[in-house]
């Protein structure tokens, strides 16, 4: 709690505009809410349809927080050859590389794919000249695995 309620007064003193988080998971959240006095304004949690992370979001909204998905893409699972990802990009004349981060605006996050390739970059950039319908989230829309494939919490960082 050191370090957030340094920069609780670093935000104080009107020397950011705001502040947040990374790889909080709700009992984090909770301290933070118990022990502090400013809301984080960002959460960044490892989150695509594949870890759609529901619980958090639902916290994240319910207490005014963004939610920003790193690993958007689902990278170390191969989420762009799902099948339903597929079937949606055919339908919508689309990627699969442009159907995630559609999903993740739709839904409400923050997404930032990043690529040093300038075909992908204007790939990524390319996302608003379709809508994902209800039918289609419904179809993303499979429950957590529960899985992670990447571990980075906060109390098993070595400082």
């Amino acid at each position: 709690m050191n370090t957030w309620k340094a920069l609780e007064r670093i935000y104080a003193e009107g020397r950011a505009k705001a502040i947040g988080v990374s790889n909080f998971e709700l009992a984090h959240l909770r301290r933070v809410f118990d022990e502090t006095s400013v809301v984080p304004a960002v959460n960044v949690i490892k989150l695509h349809p594949g870890a759609p992370q529901h619980e958090s979001r639902d916290f994240h909204t319910c207490h005014g927080i963004a939610t920003w998905g790193w690993s958007a893409l689902g990278r170390d699972e191969n989420l762009l050859e799902d099948p339903v990802l597929r079937r949606l990009a055919e339908k919508h004349g689309q990627s699969p590389a442009q159907v995630v981060p559609r999903w993740h605006i739709q839904e409400g996050n923050i997404v930032s794919p990043n690529s040093a390739t300038p075909a992908r970059i204007k790939e990524n950039i390319d996302i608003f000249d379709f809508e994902l319908d209800a039918e289609d989230l419904a179809a993303i829309a499979d429950p957590d695995t529960g899985e992670q494939t990447v571990h980075q919490l906060p109390e098993e960082f070595s400082w």
